[in-house]
């Protein structure tokens, strides 16, 4: 821990003698009052509860700069990792500009363009990629990927339409194949995977998008569509070997990116104490693993709808939170590997305690297919302003499924973050 500390003081200092001019100049005659720096820095360390090797061991510095002249702002945020011992090279996570008027807003840029209104999932929040190569582990701030687009909001009172033009293809980033996070993969024998290769730049490979919202004192609606590229590559198969009687002995697949269209919805209302919120959208193509000798690809391209519904209540200083999530195979074949429903459970609880000093949260996804889970529980202690403390688990439950598939990747970890 002395080891870590003093490395997270080492980025603390490196941050402060890069901000400090700006502070200074911030407060002369000469340059803009517009000029705002803030940020954190922050250190975590887990490990795995079965060996006690690390599964994080970071330290993080994280800048946000943003100026503003007039309607226009420009924003950066660059972003300095340590991982295991090794300064990695600066991430620029986002970078954009803003240009306002009354009846519009106009962004130009690197940035998350975040719809929808569930929790931990990513149903109608069709724009920004994931980086999913730590799975879960990471916060949903650091999972979500900025994609560089064209985003244009139009305001009419209560309603407001929003365009998205992305240029260019940014994908999620996969776990390596090594990492304890790789997902498993349904074929009978180990394939050899090619490396995918992501679409050309050019304006037929664009992605565009669509948003009406109508926001009312009580309830609020939006709908949305949109023309993309499935972030997320589909395995196709390239080449197999059947060597009877041990049947299937290779597979040659490759990662492929597919293009789409998805329309949906997201609302929520209040009902005395609830808070009640839905999502759905459905994909016009998305591609499941089949029997490979009734599908000699490996796929089958079927429509699929998913949706949400849930709610949200407060009492005695406790807020807690549940989701019903489904996602529903149209046009079903029997030879796919995957089922025709897939249901899921989230559930949320956290409360404050010692003068909203102490928070305690608990956030779970329930398998209900394959009856596993992931458990992520989690205190943070505010001793000062700008000052957290925090330490937290990741506990998967089951043998199989897209939780229990990680049953030995249980985990402890703890940290600081320090906020300026």
């Amino acid at each position: 821990m002395k080891t870590k500390a003093r490395l997270l003081h080492r980025l603390l200092t490196l941050g402060v003698l890069a901000l400090a001019p700006l502070r200074i100049s911030a407060q002369t005659a000469d340059t803009p009052k517009g000029v705002t720096v803030n940020g954190y820095g922050r250190t975590k360390v887990g490990v795995l509860l079965n060996n006690g090797d690390y599964f994080i061991s970071e330290n993080t510095l994280n800048l946000r700069m943003n100026y503003t002249a007039g309607p226009t702002d420009f924003y950066a945020n660059p972003v300095l990792y340590e991982q295991n011992g090794v300064v990695q090279p600066p991430v620029l996570r986002e970078i954009y500009l803003d240009y306002h008027e009354e009846l519009f807003d106009l962004r130009v840029g690197k940035q998350q363009i975040i719809w929808g209104k569930g929790d931990g999932v990513f149903i109608t929040d069709l724009i920004s990629t994931k980086d999913l190569s730590q799975f879960l582990v990471p916060d949903f701030e650091e999972i979500r990927r900025a994609v560089t687009a064209v985003k244009f909001d139009l305001y009419q009172g209560y309603s407001s339409l929003e365009l998205v033009w992305v240029p260019w293809f940014t994908p999620t980033i996969s776990p390596d194949p090594s990492s304890i996070w790789a997902p498993s993969i349904s074929f009978s024998v180990k394939p050899t995977i090619n490396p995918p290769t992501t679409p050309k730049f050019n304006l037929g490979n664009s992605e565009y998008f669509a948003k009406y919202s109508y926001l009312g004192e009580s309830f609020d609606v939006s709908l949305m569509g949109g023309w993309l590229w499935n972030d997320t590559p589909a395995f196709t198969v390239i080449s197999k070997t059947f060597s009877p009687p041990a049947g299937l002995t290779e597979l040659t697949v490759q990662p492929e990116y597919y293009q789409t269209y998805v329309v949906g919805y997201a609302a929520s209302a209040t009902a005395g104490p609830l808070i009640l919120r839905s999502e759905g959208a459905y994909y016009g193509v998305k591609r499941y693993h089949a029997d490979l000798m009734l599908f000699p690809t490996g796929y089958a391209e079927k429509p699929a709808i998913q949706y949400l519904v849930g709610a949200d209540y407060s009492i005695a200083g406790i807020t807690m939170g549940m989701q019903f999530i489904q996602n529903v195979i149209l046009k079903y074949d029997s030879a796919l590997l995957e089922d025709r429903f897939k249901n899921t459970l989230t559930l949320v609880v956290s409360r404050t305690f010692f003068r909203d000093t102490v928070k305690a949260e608990f956030f779970s996804y329930v398998g209900l297919n394959d009856y596993d889970a992931l458990i992520k529980p989690k205190i943070t202690w505010t001793p000062a302003d700008g000052l957290e403390l925090f330490t937290g688990m990741y506990i998967f439950l089951g043998d199989s499924g897209d939780f229990g598939q990680y049953h030995d990747n249980n985990g402890l970890y703890l940290g600081a973050k320090l906020s300026f």
